[in-house]
């Protein structure tokens, strides 16, 4: 394929130009393209013309669509170098979303905006019959009748139109209705029978010229139909210094009209807004004054002002003032011979209506407060917690009239608080009173009405430490939260009681304080430091926040009271006490509570919720601070021992409370010990009973109604948990030694393993449940023997006997079994009555085991007849196995010995 010379050099330029580019384009960045990418196509389009850069090389668009007969021009280095380095500024300029909104906006300048105007030029809108005809207007002639025929006419340059068997006919300057009726006329009058219909075709292009302080300037062709807003869109619109105020239509030396862009934005009045004619000029003149106006209007921006226009038809312009403006504390800034001036205006005044304005003035109208004055903050357990109109006289119980539908089932009706306000610092003092007194008008004579005043905050608590349907605030938390954590669902810090859970952390470190610099968009935040900041922002602004005050009624008392603590610390110094006092001890709620005014012991202990019903009454102790020491650096201290009991009967004058005062509740001795006694057997009264601390086992059983006709004292087992878990230590430290020994026995004698009796011994010893049995006599206290009398504790059990008629004989004797008692026979005789002892018995160290559980040895030999062997009924005479018989093992004595006495103690207790 052969190319024209012309085409090849084409061709040569394109490469030329695509190389330069591709080595200037390389200089930017791939996220300074992508960010030019991703900006609105008008925008790329300012920018690339405004820098002269192709934009098909920033947007990826090729060159290879273009026309083939469009003109390559060549690249000049210097010149696109400077064009693509400003267009890279341009990119990297950081953009600040928050000054851009803070930034007024110029008004009417948007009328132009590309991205939001839908202009498009005149083509085939309507024309009016006053419309004049000029050269190339193309008319459209129907004729019908005889003839049927569709004519196009259009107008020459001598302003004639040729009709079809009638020859030219001038129409130029004349209206469109006019025309239409000279052609019907003509056509009608020289042809019977015809009749003609006139239509408007294709309108001429005039030319008109923008110049002035238009964005785009220049000589434009438009429709015949173009007015001057429509020449301006076509133009771009007025630039930034451009008036919108002052718009001038020129035609042939004349201005034949002015045109305010204000009267049809803001009156929509457009009867200046003239056709345009071919040769006009529209000139758009430098900006005039301009103000601007902020704050609680309508409509803030920079206003251009026509001359002598006044602050009333700004505040008009900027479409009013809002509902919310503070229109006595106006302020007006100006520039002066001396630098920048500020005016304060009332615009109440008529005066400041009709103030006159100058080019740079900045009027700014501020935002009422939104703090109301004359208004009642009630929070917490109230079924309606908010702000309340105040009036003159009012009083609580205008508020909260009805008990049962004004507050909860929780609400203490005994507590509540008014946080008041003393001066404009805004220092306040807290008043205590008794809420049921102050809002139940039903009551006959303990009615006590409570004045209010303005500003005052009411505190209504729940019973002791409760809340209202908390789940209601936490979800309420977690909403707030969900949106900055990043994990959700399956956040621990989210679960169970979320504001008692970081209370507590808040409360501990004191964190409101710091809740004052939280924000809630911190990204160095972390998620437990910005769930902690945003419930210590909450309590912060509980009083206040609209939103918070309905949510205070899901409060407790300690989280209500927490912000009024912190206000009271704040506004104490070194000449001011700081007014909080604190109770420990056993009462419901304890720790600090505000100091009211005339605040006593009793007020201070309604504060914390109550006594307990463990309260000491007849003592407690006030620590009082006097003053400072400092040669010791520390504080003086007054310990003051108070009768509660006294105090709160009204037996004794209250004691008033000053700063830093501490009540410490003490809790009466034993409250919580409870000791239970078990009386069993032959008692008039069996069962369990509660003892005090000190009461005696005789007093035990007088109150059990003593001893029944059948009842054998002598025999009484008592049992005592102590005892017993001592008993089960001894065992085990026993079953261990005694496995020792056997094993040691093992391989000393090289057998391979123990004897079956061993082992089974073992077992028992394994399976042996102790008794705890403690011996006592009785017979000797309840004949009042003081030193025999012993004080009873927790669990101890006293099990009394049948009248016994029997002796017991077992171990290693040839018939073990029990025996009618007899009086008079002693060791020997029952031994004999058993058969005698077996071959492994070890006869020299028979003993006896008492009903009492006491042991006796015998002290004759050959088993007694001294009077001291003499036994009783109930008892339980061993013969015990011989220790040499028994793998020589000396601890089985002490083990069998364990197991009789075991076995005689839970024979006693079974017998019931």
């Amino acid at each position: 394929m052969r190319f024209s010379n012309r085409t090849l050099r084409k061709l040569a330029l394109c490469a030329v130009g695509l190389l330069f580019s591709a080595n200037l384009f390389a200089q930017i960045s791939p996220a300074q393209i992508e960010q030019f990418k991703q900006l609105p196509r008008a925008q790329q389009e300012a920018l690339a013309k405004q820098y002269g850069v192709d934009i098909s090389q920033l947007t990826g668009s090729g060159s290879a669509n273009r026309l083939q007969g469009e003109t390559v021009q060549p690249l000049q280095q210097g010149k696109d170098q400077q064009n693509l380095q400003g267009l890279m500024q341009e990119l990297n300029k950081p953009k600040l979303a928050a000054e851009e909104e803070k930034k007024l906006p110029r008004f009417g300048e948007s009328l132009f905006d590309a991205n939001i105007s839908t202009f498009a030029p005149v083509a085939n809108a309507p024309v009016s019959a006053n419309y004049r005809l000029g050269p190339d207007d193309t008319l459209q002639l129907q004729l019908y009748g005889k003839q049927n025929d569709s004519i196009e006419l259009v107008i020459n340059r001598e302003g004639n139109i040729n009709l079809p068997d009638i020859g030219p006919v001038n129409v130029a300057g004349l209206t469109f209705q006019q025309a239409s009726d000279l052609i019907t006329n003509r056509i009608t009058q020289a042809n019977i029978g015809l009749q003609a219909a006139v239509t408007m075709g294709q309108l001429r292009t005039i030319n008109v010229f923008i110049a002035g302080e238009a964005r785009n300037p220049g000589m434009y062709a438009v429709s015949a139909l173009t007015s001057v807003t429509q020449a301006l869109f076509v133009s771009g619109g007025v630039s930034e210094i451009g008036s919108l105020r002052d718009i001038r239509v020129t035609r042939a030396g004349q201005v034949v009209a002015r045109f305010d862009l204000y009267d049809l934005l803001l009156k929509g009045n457009n009867a200046s807004d003239i056709t345009l004619q071919h040769g006009d000029v529209v000139f758009v003149a430098p900006v005039g004054a301009v103000v601007a106006i902020e704050g609680e209007v309508r409509r803030p921006a920079y206003y251009e002002l026509a001359k002598g226009e006044t602050l009333g038809q700004l505040l008009t312009m900027a479409g009013g003032l809002q509902a919310s403006a503070h229109v006595n504390a106006v302020s007006l800034q100006r520039t002066g011979p001396n630098g920048r001036e500020l005016v304060n205006l009332n615009l109440t005044e008529n005066s400041a209506q009709n103030f006159a304005l100058r080019s740079g003035d900045k009027l700014v109208v501020p935002e009422l407060s939104q703090r109301v004055r004359d208004q009642v903050t009630i929070a917490g357990a109230v079924a309606r917690p908010g702000t309340f109109a105040w009036r003159s006289g009012m009083q609580l119980h205008h508020l909260l009239g009805n008990v049962w539908s004004d507050l909860l089932h929780s609400t203490d009706t005994d507590y509540a608080l008014i946080i008041r306000r003393t001066n404009n610092r805004g220092d306040v003092e807290v008043l205590q009173f008794n809420l049921l007194d102050a809002v139940d008008t039903q009551q006959s004579g303990a009615f006590n009405p409570v004045a209010l005043q303005p500003q005052d905050i009411v505190l209504v608590f729940h019973h002791v430490n409760q809340a209202y349907e908390r789940e209601q605030l936490n979800s309420y938390i977690r909403k707030q939260v969900q949106g900055k954590l990043t994990h959700f669902t399956e956040n621990a810090l989210l679960s169970g009681d979320i504001t008692s859970n970081f209370f507590k952390q808040i409360e501990s470190s004191s964190a409101l304080i710091a809740g004052t610099q939280f924000k809630f968009d911190d990204k160095e935040l972390s998620e437990q430091a910005l769930i902690e900041g945003f419930v210590s922002s909450m309590l912060q602004q509980l009083y206040v926040n609209p939103d918070y005050l309905a949510l205070s009624k899901h409060f407790t008392r300690r989280e209500l009271l927490f912000p009024l603590l912190q206000t009271l610390r704040k506004q104490s110094t070194d000449q001011r006490e700081i007014p909080i006092v604190s109770v420990s001890g056993d009462v419901k709620v304890p720790g600090e509570y505000p100091l009211p005014a005339a605040g006593n012991v009793a007020m201070l202990l309604q504060a914390a919720g109550g006594l307990n019903s463990s309260a000491y009454l007849p003592r407690a102790e006030l620590s009082r601070f006097l003053a400072q020491q400092l040669e010791r650096n520390g504080v003086q201290q007054q310990n003051i021992n108070i009768d509660l009991d006294a105090i709160l009967s009204g037996k004794q004058q209250d004691i008033q409370l000053a700063s830093r005062d501490r009540i410490n509740v003490f809790t009466t001795p034993d409250w919580s010990q409870v000791r239970l006694v078990d009386i069993k057997g032959e008692v008039r009264f069996p069962g369990t009973y509660q003892v005090l601390k000190g009461e005696k086992l005789s007093d035990v059983i007088q109150r059990a109604g003593g001893f029944t006709r059948d009842a054998y004292p002598y025999g009484a087992v008592f049992t005592r948990e102590v005892i017993k878990k001592r008993e089960a230590e001894q065992a085990e430290k026993l079953l261990s030694q005694l496995k020792s020994d056997v094993t040691s026995r093992i391989l000393t004698s090289g057998q391979t393993m123990a004897g079956p009796e061993s082992l089974l011994m073992l077992e028992e010893l394994q399976t042996l449940e102790p008794v705890g049995r403690m011996v006592i006599d009785l017979e000797q206290i309840m004949i009042g023997r003081a030193d025999f009398d012993i004080e009873v504790e927790h669990m101890d059990s006293l099990t009394i006997p049948r009248t016994q008629s029997s002796v017991t004989v077992m171990g290693e004797v040839q018939h073990p079994g029990s025996h009618r008692f007899r009086a008079g026979l002693n060791v020997r005789d029952y031994l004999a009555l058993a058969g005698g002892p077996r071959k492994r018995a070890d006869e020299a160290r028979v003993f006896v085991i008492r009903a009492d559980g006491s042991v006796m040895i015998p002290s004759n030999n050959r088993w007694f007849g001294a009077s001291n062997n003499e036994l009783r009924p109930g008892d339980t005479v061993i013969m015990p196995l011989d220790t040499e018989y028994k793998d020589g093992l000396s601890m089985w004595a002490q083990v069998t010995q364990i197991f009789y006495q075991t076995a005689v103690a839970i024979a006693a207790l079974n017998s019931f």
